[in-house]
């Protein structure tokens, strides 16, 4: 191999480096987002589990109530 067909090959190692970590530079940009989206999904989840849990607890002390007004009425 002649010093030219060297630097050559050198030369496209380095393109070829470039390349690949500029495609990795996008695909770790596009994770990023990715979990950004699901830790926002995960906290709107948690929010809507904490509502559906005071509404439960709301619906059975109403239930008790109705129950101990009935069996007052029995």
């Amino acid at each position: 191999m002649t010093p030219k067909e060297r630097l050559d090959a050198v030369e496209d190692i380095l393109h070829r480096l470039a390349a690949a970590q500029q495609r990795s530079q996008e695909r770790h940009e596009e994770l990023a987002e990715t979990v950004q989206l699901l830790t926002s999904d995960v906290q709107q989840d948690a929010e809507n589990i904490r509502a559906l849990a005071r509404n439960s607890q709301i619906l059975h002390r109403s239930i008790k109530a109705l129950e101990t007004i009935a069996a007052a009425h029995s």
